[in-house]
């Protein structure tokens, strides 16, 4: 009986894993101005959340391949909370702002309201 649960932790482990994550990606703690973005975000959209809630990830380089769909990324909201920014893009306001966005609405599609706040991008159109 036994012997059918050896592979239990092993599973266990793989089921915890982020499937979706851009390969490369590691934890990463935004500057404090990123605590403004965040609140001017809110203010336009007319939504509030904490901004603790979100986890960060930077992945090397300009872009990377996107995990969830064919093209590459420079900034990419998985629900609820994660956030990956392209390293080189981490200073990129608008990319942050749109990304914040994703979360602030808990959707990953782009409703007018990325347009009204000027967060809307070439490639959400």
């Amino acid at each position: 009986m036994l012997s059918r649960f050896r592979w239990l932790p092993l599973l266990l482990l793989i089921g915890c894993l982020d499937t979706f994550a851009p390969a490369g990606a590691v934890e990463w703690s935004p500057p404090s101005v990123y605590r403004s973005w965040w609140a001017e975000i809110e203010n336009c959209a007319g939504i509030w959340a904490d901004f603790d809630r979100v986890e960060w990830y930077e992945v090397a380089g300009s872009s990377y391949p996107c995990p969830a769909y064919e093209g590459r990324c420079e900034g990419w909201w998985q629900p609820p909370h994660t956030i990956y920014m392209a390293q080189d893009q981490t200073g990129n306001r608008q990319l942050a702002e749109h990304e914040m966005l994703h979360d602030l609405l808990q959707r990953g599609d782009h409703p007018l309201v990325f347009v009204a706040c000027g967060v809307a991008t070439q490639s959400a159109w």
